[in-house]
């Protein structure tokens, strides 16, 4: 296998080299074979306002087993004779009360969810429903599926969203909570809840029920406005200042934002045995082992730090038609970060990224219809959390910065305590911008479909500099949005902000210097298409195949976006790569070489390439031609990812791979 620095798809768009079969597969790497589906409907259930929970549970690593007792006080908000709970199908429950009577109950393996009888009970106050259930949390289950709830020999991890006790649904009610865990000896006990007495309690209602127990060694670090910790088992000591450093600076520019997050101490935790990236739960960010390191994901960072405010702190009516608001909001404030953090050359790559995931997914779905998809689904990710991204960096446009910064101030004031829609955000929106802006979330949020945009224009020669007069030509009947024009002239460039209606709309920009030629969304401020990120959105696709294995599949994607441009090298180096998996190492040389006579963009594929084809030749057994190619990579000078250090190696020591039968 070529070995590759390691990659989540979040951050495939830095055209970092591909890793496959040889890392565990990141959550948002899942299958792409699961079919997308529609998140449960709660609309048919009896509605209820828990109040608290009070938690005891043991942990038996031996067993793989957790014994649980939860006492849920709640408010029946109907006058319904049941309710119904969350709770993983693994875990049975053997015994349930209300107020100290027995009650009936039935268990739903099909949705997760416990049935509680309430008929003849007369409440005079909030009751008290008592529950006991345990089962066993196989770390050899749900291999496929992610893995929210584990109890291994070493360690384990139960996580907020995998229903480990007893919840009225996910994201959609705050509650108080106390926890009592008993643990085996040596085990440290790492939760987003704070030490109370012999156990842990909240200070107010969140999504409290987040926690992960192991032998632990702990780091801290304090940042401007917040106290960080990193919590490890087996991830590099090295690792833990650069990341728990960028993850401070993350937390001080939210916080200056959006206001202080729901708790003030801040944990990463390391967990053994996830197959997601990250995971999230008030105060705390649990990572696999491979993603504590040096060489960590910015961008996957910001994106899950930016979750201590969405939901966490802002939260939202509807987690389906509204998760826009959520995902797509913290994606945004990853981009604010890395846009007033880094130089605007620095900053850009984030926001070309963002554009090719919110790209990614072209079809009939809106934005609030997607979701209701099943949150792990690509298309999830494309539409709700990168367009939802880019429908508020479009409305920071539309409105002006002014106007933008008195609408994060205002949202900041009126949603921490109560929460928000989409109608009220719209709402919210008109009243500071001072207009009607129906038309900007009709045809991005419940609309589908992006513009690609050709302009047609004359240059002419005025007394006070020269005028470009031109057409400007997009496919959306009913578009209408200012669209940003960089005039590159003989001196600096000029820009001009220009209202495009309809199919077709006139250009008309007045400069001092002569203008050479005019590029359309320079600073890629609205979604749209063009030929160059149709391709850059093909090979995207075909890397979400590759990391979930499928190979062929992307290669066919490889080759939509040769067909479009020949001379891609990304292109051809993804190609080269997926035939290699597959064992077609002839093919697969051949790409590589294609790559060295492509655009030789990124400015790594070439080094990379070089390599790539030496490991090939040290398969076949040609020693010399493996040799000459390490040496091209020496002599290129170029040490993306490490290259220096394995070409060196490899000029030393001949590649191995494994045993698979190769074709070719």
């Amino acid at each position: 296998m070529i070995r590759m620095l390691r990659m989540s798809r979040m951050a495939a768009f830095f055209s970092l080299p591909l890793c496959f079969s040889s890392l565990s597969t990141p959550l948002l790497a899942q299958s792409r074979n699961r079919q997308a589906v529609v998140q449960d409907d709660q609309s048919d259930r009896p509605k209820i306002d828990v109040e608290s929970y009070s938690i005891n549970i043991t942990l038996m690593p031996e067993e793989h087993r957790l014994s649980g007792k939860a006492d849920i006080r709640f408010k029946q908000l109907d006058r319904q004779n049941y309710a119904v709970f969350e709770l993983d199908r693994r875990l049975r429950v053997e015994k349930a009360t209300i107020n100290g009577t027995e009650t009936r109950f039935r268990q739903f393996d099909v949705d997760s969810t416990v049935e509680i009888d309430l008929s003849g009970q007369q409440f005079t106050t909030n009751p008290v429903l008592h529950i006991e259930y345990s089962g066993i949390l196989n770390p050899e289950e749900d291999r496929h599926d992610p893995i929210l709830a584990k109890i291994s020999d070493e360690s384990a991890f139960l996580l907020y969203a995998g229903r480990w006790f007893p919840t009225n649904g996910l994201y959609r009610d705050k509650a108080d909570m106390r926890l009592t865990v008993t643990a085996p000896a040596g085990w440290t006990l790492v939760t987003d809840l704070a030490k109370s007495g012999d156990g842990y309690a909240s200070t107010e209602p969140s999504y409290w029920g987040t926690l992960a127990a192991g032998k632990y060694n702990t780091s801290n670090v304090k940042s401007e406005k917040a106290d960080i910790s990193i919590n490890t088992i087996k991830a590099a000591a090295d690792a833990v200042a650069p990341m728990a450093e960028a993850v401070g600076k993350m937390v001080d520019f939210y916080t200056a934002r959006f206001g202080p997050p729901p708790s003030p101490n801040f944990r990463i935790v390391e967990v053994e045995g996830a197959n997601w990236p990250s995971q999230w739960s008030v105060g705390m960010l649990l990572l696999p082992s491979t993603g504590i390191r040096k060489d960590f994901d910015p961008d996957a960072m910001a994106y899950s730090v930016a979750h201590q405010w969405f939901p966490l702190k802002f939260a939202v009516k509807d987690p389906s038609s509204d998760g826009w608001m959520v995902d797509g909001m913290s994606q945004f404030a990853s981009l604010m970060y890395f846009e007033k953090s880094l130089a605007p050359a620095e900053a850009q790559p984030h926001i070309h990224a963002a554009l090719v995931r919110a790209l990614g997914y072209e079809g009939n779905t809106t934005v609030r219809q997607a979701g209701g998809l099943d949150k792990d689904a690509p298309e999830y990710h494309s539409l709700v959390r990168y367009r939802g991204a880019y429908v508020i960096r479009m409305l920071q446009w539309v409105i002006g910065e002014e106007n933008f910064e008195k609408l994060v101030a205002r949202y900041v004031q009126q949603f921490q305590n109560t929460p928000a829609s989409t109608e009220a955000f719209e709402k919210l929106a008109n009243e500071v911008a001072g207009g009607d802006l129906n038309y900007f979330f009709d045809q991005w949020l419940n609309g589908s479909g992006v513009p690609e945009f050709k302009v047609d224009y004359t240059i002419w020669r005025q007394k006070n500099g020269y005028r470009v007069d031109g057409t400007v030509k997009q496919d959306l009947d009913l578009f209408k949005m200012p669209v940003e024009f960089q005039v590159q002239t003989d001196g600096e460039p000029e820009y001009a902000r220009v209202e495009v209606v309809g199919p077709s709309s006139d250009l008309d920009v007045k400069t001092e210097r002569k203008p050479k030629t005019v590029l359309i969304d320079p600073r890629e401020r609205i979604l749209r298409m063009s030929s160059d990120l149709r391709v850059a959105v093909l090979i995207a696709r075909g890397e979400e195949y590759a990391n979930d294995g499928q190979h062929n599949s992307a290669i066919d994607e490889f080759q939509k976006a040769i067909d479009i441009d020949a001379h891609n090298s990304l292109a051809y180096f993804r190609m080269g790569e997926a035939l290699f998996e597959l064992g077609n190492l002839q093919a697969a040389a051949g790409m590589f070489q294609e790559a060295l006579n492509g655009d030789l963009k990124p400015k790594w594929v070439e080094v990379w390439a070089y390599i790539n084809r030496g490991k090939i030749f040290d398969i076949r057994g040609q020693r010399d031609r493996a040799v000459t190619e390490y040496q091209k990579a020496v002599n290129s000078g170029d040490d993306a990812y490490g290259a220096q250090a394995e070409a060196e190696k490899l000029s030393k020591e001949p590649f191995r791979r494994g045993t698979k039968t190769t074709i070719g």
